[in-house]
């Protein structure tokens, strides 16, 4: 029987699910005993190296910063998870800071290329707005 064969047999063992815990703890440990024995054995990872990420152009990088001031208790959840989710799909670095006193202050800032940056703006100007009607009619 070749190491090969054996490390299979080993592993079956392990990650069987009608076998004992105890039984499947030895067998992975056996398995680590085989594999340092022979180190071919172990199996073969993909590499870790990393390519490059394309740099955007600086022409078209652009930066956004505000403060929404007086977001209630009630909104601020929804305010974060919406300007979060939406920075998200516009592949934004984005960072959101409150400052907790009641009513909230958050301020928003955002890195990314220009067209991104400013459908963000739209999308945070229609949401502050939907929320100061909502605050009127109450």
């Amino acid at each position: 029987m070749t190491g090969k064969d054996r490390l299979d047999k080993v592993l079956a063992v392990a990650i069987n699910p009608g076998a004992y815990e105890q039984e499947a703890v030895a067998a992975l440990h056996k398995a680590r005993e085989l594999v340092k024995r022979e180190p071919n054995l172990a199996f073969d990872l993909p590499s870790t190296s990393c390519r490059p990420l394309p740099w955007l152009d600086p022409a078209d990088e652009a930066s956004f910063e505000i403060e929404i001031n007086g977001v209630s208790e009630f909104w601020l959840p929804i305010v974060l998870n919406t300007l979060s989710e939406q920075a998200y799909i516009l592949r934004l670095k984005s960072q959101f800071i409150c400052d907790f006193v009641t009513p909230t202050t958050v301020r928003v800032k955002c890195d990314g290329r220009e067209i991104a940056c400013d459908a963000f703006k739209e999308h945070l100007d229609s949401l502050v707005k939907y929320i100061r009607s909502r605050r009127c009619e109450t």
